[in-house]
């Protein structure tokens, strides 16, 4: 084998670890997990005794036509634990399926299965922990006749129903009696809101959703802060991505990161990134800075029915009504308390490579005027630039928009820089 060098000269390619793969090929008895993506299979075959500590099959995109013969693989292979049958049209033609009681991992995505058949199949997967099932074109939960929830599957961990056409948040209620689940995976559904349910039921002495952690949000249709309010009511969740939704998309002036920290009290990872202590109370003190600017304080009841935590974190952190940027213990008022050393750096591709400049300016400096700071500093005209926030242990920096905000208003802290790029 070899490759055309840019002289057309021959550049021999070596395989490097070729004997070691051949090698531990040979021996199938070792071999602990297999590719068969779109290989045609139809059936088993022979199979017994010849891949004995086989633990991760992966069958997507393949002609499987019932379960009975995914019942006869998994009897062949006694060690498997992760089977991926995506892809594959499998009929149901009986109720019980018992060599599949040891799997572990079941992954059935685009599979057009339903939840009637999920509920059949349940009773043979007893040792369940992961459960897959996207781009199913799920819409609605079947459960026993008499039946609000969904029961069984008792060791169920991870629940994914991504890319499906789930719009009832009460059908998700349907699984909040799983003692056992973690993490449930709903993202790019059609969901337009959550609520925790008051009641849990005759005969459920426990809260719903008990174990839930992590609860992934991302691509619905929730538009109003009551539903985010709710997740503060999940007994355990600490995992939240709600990323791509209307009031939290960033293109069609969906809500900043730190509001969503500020709101959310429980969460330490949110769209991916973990909220440090840092972030979470510069976060919070902005928020509180943010409801006072946008609403007076007149309108105190509407405050705290929009801003349910607002309160609460005013105070937390003891912030003062008048001048929110000040603790009420600071004392008299000096000039060098208004004031904050703001590192500016250009990251602007076309400026080049540009020394960040270090300037102390008061927290009553408004963006519009930092922004003509920054053109005599990098000849960038204001209306080209787009300004953004980056603060220790914050992963995502702010974008800054609003021309009429001040430097308090964002939250600048004594260790802040300003990015700024260009248009």
């Amino acid at each position: 084998m070899y490759l055309l060098s840019v002289h057309q000269k021959k550049v021999t390619i070596e395989l490097v670890g070729k004997e070691k793969i051949e090698n531990k090929q040979k021996h199938l008895e070792e071999l602990s997990s297999a590719s068969l993506v779109y290989k045609g299979v139809v059936s088993a075959g022979e199979l017994e005794g010849v891949l004995p500590n086989l633990k991760e099959l992966d069958l997507t995109g393949n002609l499987l036509p019932d379960w009975e013969a995914v019942n006869l693989i998994c009897e062949q292979l006694p060690a498997l634990r992760i089977l991926d049958l995506s892809r594959n049209r499998m009929q149901l033609l009986g109720n019980l399926y018992p060599a599949l009681v040891h799997l572990h991992t079941l992954v059935l995505n685009f599979c057009q299965i339903n939840w009637g058949q999920v509920e059949i199949l349940k009773h043979s997967l007893l040792e369940l922990e992961e459960l897959h099932l996207c781009g199913n074109e799920l819409s609605v939960f079947e459960v026993k006749e008499g039946h609000d929830y969904i029961d069984g599957f008792e060791r169920l961990r991870l629940l994914n129903l991504e890319n499906n056409h789930i719009e009832a948040w009460e059908e998700i209620l349907k699984l909040s009696r799983l003692e056992s689940l973690e993490q449930l995976q709903v993202s790019y559904n059609e969901l337009k809101e959550i609520f925790y349910p008051k009641e849990t039921g005759h005969g459920w002495d426990k809260r719903p959703f008990v174990s839930l952690r992590c609860l992934l949000l991302a691509g619905n249709a929730i538009d109003n802060w009551s539903s985010f309010d709710a997740l503060n009511m999940f007994p355990n969740l600490m995992e939240v991505r709600v990323s791509d939704n209307p009031l939290t998309d960033l293109h069609v002036g969906g809500a900043p990161r730190f509001i969503l920290v500020a709101r959310l009290a429980n969460i330490l990872v949110l769209n991916g990134s973990d909220i440090k202590q840092r972030e979470r109370k510069d976060s919070e003190i902005r928020y509180v800075h943010y409801v006072m600017k946008t609403m007076p304080r007149s309108e105190e009841e509407e405050r705290v029915r929009i801003h349910p935590r607002f309160l609460e974190l005013k105070k937390l952190h003891d912030l003062d009504e008048e001048q929110p940027y000040l603790r009420k213990d600071a004392g008299p008022s000096r000039m060098s308390d208004n004031l904050r050393t703001v590192t500016i750096v250009c990251v602007a591709p076309s400026m080049g490579e540009k020394a960040p400049c270090m300037k102390k300016l008061p927290l009553s400096t408004t963006i519009g005027k930092l922004k003509l700071i920054c053109e005599s500093l990098f000849k960038i005209k204001p209306s080209r630039q787009r300004l953004f926030l980056r603060e220790p242990d914050v992963p995502v920096p702010v974008a800054l928009g609003d021309d009429l905000e001040s430097l308090s208003d964002v939250g600048v802290g004594f260790e802040s820089t300003i990015l700024v790029d260009e248009l």
